[in-house]
């Protein structure tokens, strides 16, 4: 007994090494997503364009990497009818590039070209795009302590700019 006594006495007093994990922390124009967001979305409906219908939103966003978001999206589509929405926005701001996908079911990802990254005392701000159809898809993504809006406005070849959607949220205090 007093053998096994000394025994773990000896393994307590030499620990086995223990590995730190040093990921890196999370991209500076990312790490105030992460967490719970209450708004709406607004958007131009597609069967009639000149009608804009607006939907209460929820958000959650986790950092699943430094450079990558997980977002959690459910709208209140009417009475009863409740949709949700599940993407994953990798991005990798040494090349200036995003990998958007979007959905389970049907799953579809989208290759955008970051055009800037700003900081400011307020929060972050991403512009991003991508050429699809002969228009030119731009998005806006802002982010700060209480607040974040995804804004996407289409341009055509010709310059003309729509609206397409946007959300626009406040940090769920719940």
């Amino acid at each position: 007994m007093q053998r096994r006594a000394f025994l773990t006495a000896l393994i307590a007093a030499f620990p086995a090494r223990v590995f730190a994990l040093y990921d890196p922390k999370p991209s500076q124009f990312l790490d105030m997503a992460a967490g719970a967001w209450v708004g709406a979305l607004t958007y131009r409906d597609w069967a009639n364009p000149d009608k804009l219908v607006t939907l209460p939103s929820t958000l959650s966003i986790a950092l699943s990497a430094p450079e990558e978001l997980a977002l959690f999206y459910t709208f209140d589509d009417g009475p009863g009818k409740v949709v949700y929405s599940y993407e994953r926005m990798s991005f990798d701001f040494k090349a200036n590039t995003l990998s958007w996908v979007s959905g389970i079911s049907k799953p579809s990802t989208s290759q955008y070209v970051v055009t800037s990254a700003g900081l400011d005392g307020e929060g972050a701000k991403l512009l991003f795009e991508r050429a699809v159809e002969g228009r030119t898809d731009k998005y806006t993504f802002i982010v700060g302590r209480q607040a974040l809006s995804l804004g996407k406005v289409e341009f055509s070849p010709s310059g003309a700019q729509t609206f397409r959607n946007k959300y626009e949220f406040r940090r769920d205090e719940a």
